[in-house]
């Protein structure tokens, strides 16, 4: 038995047959040679190797349970992240063993101790430090109990951003099955329809309403909460990737390095801010990442053609930036609990929400199926192709149909041409049962909307959010704001900078925080005059659809041409939008 325990260790194997083997094998050697020590080396190292790839993996899994709220898996995941850490500390016992040049029994018997959670006794003849240890013993529990520490504040960091996950999954009910199998870009081919428009990103924020209420966690004094579910301050730029020629995607993270500082639901944007050639210039970008990750938010910006905002992103912004930013916002959103499936229908940069919705489903394993229809004009302008096509190997639920506009001189197997009556019936089963999400630029969304009427979606089923300039007189979304700048630093609100004065009225608006009393012309609206009498309300869009400027109306009554952000439950609390509330009569306002 010796002898053959000796043997297999001369051939570089003593522990080739595993941590099992260990001890009886280094128990049957009189001495090490070097070859012997290095072999010894060689697979303590490799415990520590795979121990470490084990960890990562163990935590990935305990972190998806948690968000899932799947307690059966998180249990099975902190198992194998204790025999993971067990497995290092089998292998860092040897290598220390080893260096002090101890005996193979010695390296035995240390090993088999640190599995039993024992005290070697050579280690009691050490120096003695306070309550009778070992300085070693001292400072590795020292260094153990604050890797505990900090491991258990990252856990409940994380555990406060899932419980709202949870909270919303807990309640979900299993998909059905619905129809026929996955529809890949190779798979479709359909001449004509509704997308040949070219892709006229001129503003690309999103046309939403207001957010459900997120409680902001930043930390106290670099930022806080400006509004109804909205956190307001820094975030550093940590990664600028590239998605197409004209599209980057700009990753976020809290400056102190901690989890972003807001909750988030997929499809709701963020409101960005900065002072270009001495003006304050404002825009809001959908948030392209997971809501389920923590760690870091992600927008993906098009460089518009004279577009301020985008060209300063893409121009002047680097790697280690500070950028300020306020958010979310916004109501185009699908967490999976909406219904058992969803149509995600998008045009060029407009897949953003959509992609968001997609992430999050991937990292929560919703059941349901996701069917992605998307247009873009050319091969070279498919936003997220790389990665839609490594999500539809994994994702046995995700089906993706794309077509180009243009595809000729290309390598494109897939569709061509425009998303018509036919690419939409081929590619989703059943399509007028099915809740729908539709984003793109106006163009687009308008042909989108007539045909799927045409089909006979029903309107209620469709939701919707437009990229681009609005037709007709209600200011876009995405309109740049731009606003003068003092040499004090402070920003003179639009108005205040191009309307030398409000003019006469007959009646008055009186701001109760600020203590301010200003007139009110009846063709101007509360945001308005309380710019120019220097009242802070927050806003956004200006259009009466991101709900940023909600407002308490504590007297009088006022009229609004758009209050598509209000809820059922705003306006019975008595709230109004700012940007578009006008009134001939005397008016109270909390601001």
């Amino acid at each position: 038995m010796s002898g053959m325990m000796a043997g297999g260790c001369m051939g570089g194997g003593c522990m080739g047959g595993g941590r099992k083997e260990f001890y009886p094998s280094l128990m049957a050697l009189p001495s090490l040679t070097d070859e012997q020590r290095q072999s010894i080396e060689a697979q303590a190292r490799g415990w520590i190797s795979s121990g470490t790839d084990e960890i990562a993996r163990a935590q990935d899994e305990l972190r998806h349970a948690n968000a899932a709220g799947d307690t059966a898996g998180g249990e099975q995941a902190a198992s194998r992240l204790r025999d993971a850490l067990n497995q290092v500390k089998s292998g860092t016992t040897t290598l220390r063993s080893l260096a002090e040049g101890a005996p193979p029994q010695q390296i035995a018997l240390d090993w088999f101790k640190s599995q039993m959670s024992l005290v070697s006794d050579r280690h009691d003849q050490e120096v003695v430090g306070p309550l009778g240890l070992s300085w070693f013993h001292l400072i590795t529990m020292a260094l153990v109990a604050t890797f505990a520490v900090a491991m258990v504040a990252v856990y409940l960091m994380r555990m406060r951003r899932a419980n709202a996950l949870v909270d919303r999954l807990v309640g979900g009910t299993p998909a059905a099955a619905l129809g026929p199998a996955a529809v890949t870009p190779s798979a479709r081919s359909s001449p004509g329809g509704t997308l040949g428009v070219a892709d006229p990103m001129v503003s690309p924020a999103p046309v939403t309403g207001l957010p459900p209420s997120v409680v902001a966690i930043g930390p106290a004094g670099q930022a806080g909460r400006t509004g109804p579910g909205l956190w307001k301050g820094k975030l550093r730029v940590v990664a600028i990737f590239d998605e197409t020629p004209n599209v980057k995607t700009f990753r976020l993270r809290d400056p102190g390095g901690g989890p972003i500082p807001f909750s988030f639901e997929p499809g709701q944007f963020l409101t960005y801010s900065a002072e270009i050639d001495g003006k304050v210039v404002k825009r809001s970008y959908t948030i392209a990442s997971s809501a389920a990750q923590t760690a870091y938010v992600e927008t993906t910006i098009k460089r518009e053609d004279k577009g301020i905002f985008s060209d300063y992103m893409h121009q002047k912004i680097s790697e280690g930036d500070l950028v300020d930013v306020m958010g979310p916002s916004g109501a185009f959103t699908f967490t999976g609990k909406e219904s058992e499936g969803v149509v995600l229908i998008g045009g060029g940069v407009g897949i953003t929400p959509l992609m968001a919705a997609i992430r999050y489903l991937d990292d929560t394993a919703w059941p349901g199926e996701i069917f992605l229809i998307y247009g873009a004009q050319t091969t070279e302008h498919f936003i997220f192709r790389s990665e839609l096509e490594f999500r539809q190997r994994r994702m046995r639920h995700l089906h993706v149909a794309a077509t180009m506009a243009r595809a000729a001189g290309t390598s494109w197997m897939g569709a061509e041409g425009q998303i018509s009556r036919e690419f939409l019936t081929q590619s989703v089963p059943d399509l007028v049962k099915r809740r729908i999400h539709l984003c793109g630029p106006p163009g687009m969304m308008q042909a989108m909307k007539k045909l799927l009427a045409e089909i006979g979606v029903p309107a209620e089923q469709i939701k919707t959010e437009a990229f681009g300039p609005a037709l007709g007189a209600v200011p876009p979304p995405g309109f740049t704001v731009v606003s003068e700048v003092r040499s004090t630093g402070a920003a003179i609100a639009p108005s205040e900078a191009n309307v030398p004065a409000i003019g006469p009225a007959t009646a008055s608006i009186r701001f109760s925080k600020s203590n301010k009393v200003a007139p009110l012309p009846p063709d101007k609206s509360v945001l308005e005059v309380a710019e120019s009498v220097g009242v802070p309300i927050d806003y956004s869009c200006r259009a009466g659809i991101c709900g940023v400027c909600k407002t308490q109306l504590l007297e009088g009554k006022v009229t609004m041409e758009v209050e598509e952000a209000l809820t059922t439950d705003d306006k019975a609390r008595g709230l109004i939008l700012a940007c578009q509330a006008k009134s001939i009569d005397n008016l109270v306002v909390e601001a």
